[in-house]
């Protein structure tokens, strides 16, 4: 029997890549889901046409601010709830301890949170890694066997592939569509100048299918679809299971490896008996999430007080004025995800892709800026309409060798109990890098049509941003805290580590597609041996 460990994206990718070989698979998971008050809300908002929703449900959707504070991270919700995140299950990292991230324990992990843009790494980006784009390549096409996107063919498929002709079309906002008017009227300059575009490629049933009418545009993308179209890896496994492809066992959580020449004992905890319970598994394949993953895999060697290191693609935000108002933009029906994806190919900034996320007008955006001393000039409505009618916000995210990293290291505390201790490592190079970017926009105004305000960027600091991992990478002739090609730690044999975990090098490019097919490629040839 093969286990997997986890529910969130590299998880099911390898699910989906044993089960389609007819192989017996048990999935191991904590399976948090959604509150059962919020689902009944859910379930009443998708059987209706928007001009039907109920106000105090749409109110419960949006959760009040959206966001929630935990420690001094503001964590973005989904149907106005936290509980993708570990939450009251219990913590890996000391109480005294800021974590640089939260980790899911959720059914389809951080998949029900994400924001769903999907991007391969382009080759000379994983240029260090000992499998290339030629070896990753049908995995994503698999990957998108399962998984729906909005991809189509434009300008960005000559760097960046799309590996599918099955994107449905997701309709960009008015003022994202001059955006990428403007650019692409200038496209010979800004390609010589080193500056690609493209529409963003969302992980969206926008069609709709046959559980769920098409995308209606009602602007609830970054608080959740109503009609769930925004892809959780949790829709996969409950496929999964319906099929009898798979056995889920939920409410556990694995804490020990343990193994042998016949196989691995898995040591796991039921969480609501609070008891330890053993599984016998002839291989078993981990993608709980980076920080989870750590704490596993260093427990399982004994590996106590020994440092690893944790890779992180760094990211910041810019608000992006266009020279070009865009009238009515608060009262347009338009989806509120990322709507352009613009990519930097500059050595005077970095060796590699720097990654750009163009996001427009949002009832989600308006709320944020309403919570600052900006709310001051926003109640004046011809100040909000030429603000909002310009306004652009820029995420952007720089390749692991141009970011700042993070240390790990899994101790006892004073109660006995295993905790990762996290020490950030920022980087000013990366600080530098941010601001190069955006200063390489400035330069570019004219065929941009707009510019960002640089001294306005927010900069995150190492873990903010979600794309981490290499804290067990890959290797050719792996060593010590290092794995093979089959994501397997040395000193754990028949154990192989699925996540962003194993990526020797994380790239700007949006990380979970590659992490799906790497975990994907993992699992098919273990299937093989």
């Amino acid at each position: 029997m093969f286990y997997v460990i986890g529910s969130g994206p590299a998880a099911i990718s390898a699910a989906v890549a044993l089960t389609t070989r007819g192989l017996p698979v048990t999935i191991l998971d904590a399976g948090r889901k959604l509150e059962p008050e919020r689902q009944e809300i859910l379930d009443r908002l998708g059987k209706l046409p928007p001009e039907n929703w109920p106000a105090a449900d749409l109110d419960a959707l949006r959760g009040g601010d959206q966001t929630k504070r935990q420690g001094s991270i503001h964590v973005k919700l989904t149907y106005g709830s936290d509980y993708p995140y570990a939450g009251s299950s219990g913590s890996l990292l000391d109480s005294n301890e800021e974590p640089p991230f939260h980790y899911s324990e959720a059914r389809g992990g951080l998949s029900n949170v994400w924001g769903a843009s999907q991007l391969p790494s382009r080759a000379e980006d994983i240029a260090d890694w000992p499998v290339s784009i030629s070896d990753l390549e049908p995995h994503y096409r698999a990957v998108f066997d399962f998984m729906p996107t909005t991809a189509v063919q434009d300008g960005l498929a000559d760097v960046l592939p799309t590996y599918t002709d099955r994107g449905q079309d997701l309709r960009p906002s008015r003022q994202a569509d001059e955006f990428l008017s403007d650019l692409q009227t200038n496209r010979t300059a800004l390609r010589r100048a080193g500056i690609h575009f493209g529409r963003s490629r969302m992980a969206v049933t926008a069609a709709g299918d046959a559980q769920r009418p098409a995308c209606v545009h009602c602007g609830l993308c970054l608080y959740g679809c109503p009609y769930g179209l925004i892809y959780s890896t949790a829709s996969t496994l409950r496929r999964l299971i319906d099929e009898k492809k798979v056995t889920y066992v939920g409410g556990h959580r694995v804490e020990k490896l343990e193994t042998s020449a016949n196989g691995v004992t898995i040591i796991a905890r039921d969480l609501e008996r609070q008891e330890i319970v053993r599984f016998q598994a002839t291989r078993v394949f981990v993608g709980a999430g980076v920080l989870p993953t750590a704490a596993l895999t260093l427990n399982s060697l004994g590996a106590f007080d020994q440092p690893v290191e944790m890779l992180d693609s760094q990211y910041f935000i810019y608000p992006f004025f266009r020279l070009r108002r865009t009238p009515g933009v608060s009262t347009e029906e338009l989806h509120s995800l990322c709507q352009a994806f613009v990519e930097i190919d500059d050595p005077a900034i970095s060796r590699h892709l720097v990654h750009l996320e163009i996001f427009s007008y949002s009832d989600f955006l308006q709320r944020a800026l309403m919570a600052t001393p900006l709310r001051y000039f926003l109640r004046f409505p011809w100040i909000a309409e030429q603000m909002f009618g310009r306004l652009l916000v820029v995420q952007g995210f720089l390749h692991s060798n141009d970011s700042g990293r993070l240390r790990i290291t899994l101790r006892r505390n004073a109660e006995g109990q295993l905790r990762l201790h996290v020490e950030e490592q920022p980087s000013r190079h990366a600080w530098w890098a941010s601001i190069r970017a955006g200063l390489k926009l400035v330069a570019n105004i004219r065929l941009l049509g707009g510019a960002p305000v640089v001294p306005a960027m927010q900069f995150a600091e190492p873990g903010r941003s979600y794309h981490s991992g290499g804290t067990f990478p890959m290797r050719a002739r792996p060593g010590k805290f290092e794995t093979d090609i089959l994501g397997q730690p040395t000193g754990l044999e028949r154990v192989h580590l699925l996540d962003a975990s194993v990526m020797p090098s994380i790239p700007a490019t949006t990380i979970t597609l590659t992490v799906m097919a790497n975990a994907h490629r993992i699992a098919t040839e273990v299937a093989k041996l």
